[in-house]
């Protein structure tokens, strides 16, 4: 089917409109989406690499501890024995506190990175990561779900870039959160 040719009317009628209208192309700004931030920023979570798998075999991936310590009993710190039981008992002093409650996980992701990366940067030691304790639920099988960020932040400061700058992670004493808070103790800015 053909397109129906405008008549000279229409037309003129046509240019009347677009001459009082004023184009918006200077007050329009472009939002980049979360994911291009991240990507611009060079921050993409890396695909994890998985070794061969057949069925049968036992698996060789690594536990998640619920109470969010990255050294359970029996593995060595990666700090002196000293100060990770300062830092275990709440007696170092927190440099910097990050609170992660209302975020979604993607906010909450790139949020925790920028602040990590910048506190690393100033010199700065001992960050109070407040993540929540979460919903109190449980699931069909009467097993208790603990909330999203807080069973994701341990993970998130495992991965690239922030496992480079984080040497020790673990939960925060009762006074300073508990269970809904970790202790991240960064590395030397060297």
């Amino acid at each position: 089917m053909a397109a129906k040719r405008l008549s000279e009317a229409d037309k003129a009628l046509w240019r009347s409109v677009t001459d009082n209208i004023d184009p918006m192309r200077e007050s329009f700004t472009f939002e980049p989406s979360v994911k291009a931030q991240l990507k611009s920023a060079g921050v993409m979570p890396q695909k994890p690499k998985f070794a061969a798998f057949r069925i049968g075999e036992k698996s060789k991936g690594t536990q998640y501890t619920p109470s969010g310590a990255t050294s359970p009993k029996g593995v060595t710190p990666n700090m002196d024995k000293k100060n990770f039981q300062r830092l275990v008992r709440g007696k170092l002093e927190i440099d910097g506190r990050l609170d992660l409650h209302g975020m979604t996980q993607e906010q909450a992701k790139i949020t925790l990175r920028s602040k990590l990366m910048q506190a690393h940067e100033r010199g700065k030691r001992l960050i109070l990561v407040i993540t929540g304790k979460g919903k109190q639920r449980t699931d069909e099988f009467n097993r208790q779900i603990i909330g999203v960020l807080r069973q994701n932040v341990p993970m998130w400061l495992r991965q690239a870039p922030l496992s480079s700058i984080v040497l020790e992670v673990t939960s925060a004493q009762q006074r300073h959160g508990g269970e809904g808070a970790f202790y991240v103790y960064l590395r030397r800015n060297r």
